[in-house]
């Protein structure tokens, strides 16, 4: 398992669409992606579930993966989360 805090950049935080890209990022890996943010967590593969979490400007989330392809993964959502703007 590996883990990575990150802070959402974007000014509108994971709405509806960053929330469904982020998703359809998540379903290309193999490995299980967990988003942390304050007492809630939600699996990344899931719209509703990363929109359940209520992630805005300025929040500090954990991502967290775990399986086979979990650094790749980990990397490409950090990636994803911190260079979101629209």
């Amino acid at each position: 398992m590996v883990e990575a805090n990150v802070q959402v950049v974007n000014k509108t935080g994971l709405h509806a669409r960053p929330a469904s890209n982020l998703a359809g990022l998540a379903k290309k890996f193999k490995s299980r992606i967990t988003l942390l943010h304050e007492e809630k967590s939600g699996d990344a593969k899931s719209i509703i579930r990363i929109l359940t979490l209520d992630i805005n400007l300025g929040s500090q989330i954990t991502v967290r993966a775990e399986g086979e392809d979990e650094k790749e993964a980990l990397a490409a959502v950090v990636q994803f989360i911190s260079s979101l703007s629209e």
